[in-house]
């Protein structure tokens, strides 16, 4: 867009185009706008792809929707039971091997901002540690380190941001010299965006010059590993599977050998880590069957009865429900990308800022389009479940206060702490944080925590590492544990 008649000629194409589908009132102030803000609109309108916004809105969509088959409960190595292939022992040496060998790397999503948390700016930033307040990406950061050490290899860490949380993402791993890992091995790929729809099916302009964006759902970290080059990164390393988490979890056990073990022995494409839900109620996708795959059902798409479902002795049938914990093979993501159909787009719906056709700022009820990374089951040629416990590995911090909070992660965190240290015959009664670079499991520190076995602690307790790799178990004084 070099001149004046290279903008008119383009927008002239364009805009017939968006008439056609239906949608020319995003150049509705195109007359009133300067030539710098008219580039910017024909930049994101070129971005569009009008084919989503066809009628039916999303083929594929509508396609799952007719899909009626019976909905049965989903198969799972349960708690305390052994897996029909191979015992537990045999897939942690597995995992330890895979380890040990550089075949696994990390994806981490987080492209969400704080503001639910009441912080401006990437949600990974946010300092949630009870005692050093390190941030989620601190302690995220501190345990690939510590898996590094442990296993004696380099982890690639693929970090998906979004949009709105790149930059400030990117500018927070420079300023604290990408949290001691080396630059080389983390990637940072950003989502894409997708067109947010009015009641109507309309795009809805934010600005004169600005259509409503939002990030294209976590679903978006596939295109996105291909995109950013982190696929090819992969493939380069000899990367056989690729381990995904999600930001908000500080509890994550980031890839346990037992995990990629039986992922791996079981010849799986896709496998998902599950816990038994508190209730019917409980707001959590369920895993279950469909069609002879597996999926992950959101909770909103259940009838009640579906959801209260219980079995003779009085359990829940569809009672496992995925924490975005998975193991995803490498050549399945290629064979995803490379399929002809794309994964299908779920509306959510959302309280949106907009103008009106004055240009005047309102509220409107708008649609947003996400693909979920798990939609990628129905096409695994095979995949497994492993049930784990709730308490030790999933503490979501979505808000500051309530269920799924900044409060009840500190707890849990703070709860499963105590329990390492409960392990070692030490008994605390006030907040306790160990440093992931401290140890990874009561049983890795148990021989290391001996000296202070049989004491008892009131206040606080920080258990770290050294820089002369030493650990060390300190009261803080004068410290007040963050609530």
């Amino acid at each position: 867009m070099r001149d004046d008649q290279d903008i008119d000629k383009i927008a002239a194409d364009m805009r017939e185009c968006f008439r056609t589908a239906g949608q020319e009132h995003v150049f509705t102030f195109w007359d009133h706008l300067e030539n710098p803000a008219r580039r910017r609109l024909l930049e994101q309108l070129r971005e569009i792809d009008l084919d989503v916004l066809a009628e039916p809105a999303n083929p594929e969509l509508a396609q799952a929707a007719e899909d009626k088959g019976e909905l049965l409960p989903a198969p799972a190595l349960r708690l305390g039971k052994e897996p029909e292939e191979g015992s537990r022992r045999e897939g942690r040496n597995r995992g330890e091997e895979l380890l040990g060998a550089g075949k696994i790397a990390l994806l981490l999503v987080a492209g969400g901002k704080g503001s639910r948390l009441g912080q401006d700016g990437p949600k990974g930033c946010f300092p949630l540690a009870p005692l050093s307040a390190k941030s989620l990406f601190e302690i995220h950061a501190a345990k690939i380190r510590r898996l590094g050490l442990v296993h004696e290899v380099s982890l690639p860490w693929y970090i998906m941001t979004s949009a709105s949380t790149d930059a400030r993402t990117r500018e927070y791993f420079e300023q604290k010299d990408f949290l001691g890992l080396p630059p080389a091995d983390i990637i940072f790929m950003k989502q894409g965006s997708l067109p947010v729809l009015d009641e109507r099916g309309k795009l809805i302009l934010e600005a004169p010059d600005r259509i409503s964006l939002s990030p294209n759902g976590h679903g978006g970290c596939y295109e996105a590993l291909r995109d950013s080059g982190a696929l090819e990164d992969a493939r380069s390393r000899g990367i056989e599977h690729i381990f995904y988490f999600q930001v908000d979890n500080p509890l994550v056990s980031i890839a346990d050998p037992l995990f990629c073990g039986l992922h791996d022995l079981t010849g799986s494409d896709m496998s998902l880590k599950v816990l038994k839900k508190t209730g019917p109620g409980e707001k959590i996708g369920v895993v279950a069957m469909r069609d002879d795959a597996v999926r992950v059902v959101e909770y909103t798409d259940m009838s009640r009865e579906q959801a209260n479902l219980r079995d003779s002795a009085g359990d829940l049938v569809f009672a496992l429900g995925s924490i975005g914990i998975h193991l995803l093979r490498r050549e399945f993501i290629e064979k995803l990308l490379s399929a002809s159909t794309p994964l299908p787009l779920h509306p959510v719906s959302k309280h949106l800022d907009a103008i009106d056709g004055d240009g005047e700022p309102v509220t409107i009820e708008g649609t947003q389009l996400e693909s979920f990374v798990f939609d990628a089951l129905s096409l695994a040629r095979r995949s497994f479940n492993l049930e784990v416990r709730r308490e030790r590995e999933f503490a979501p911090a979505k808000t500051l206060g309530g269920v799924d909070s900044v409060d009840s992660a500190r707890k849990l965190l703070v709860e499963e702490h105590r329990r390492w240290l409960a392990r070692a015959g030490i008994t605390a009664h006030g907040t306790v944080e160990i440093d992931p670079l401290a140890g990874g499991s009561a049983e890795e520190l148990a021989g290391e925590l001996e000296p202070w076995s049989g004491r008892e602690f009131k206040g606080p307790v920080l258990v770290s590492r050294g820089e002369d790799e030493k650990l060390s178990l300190e009261e803080p004084a004068g410290q007040e544990p963050l609530s």
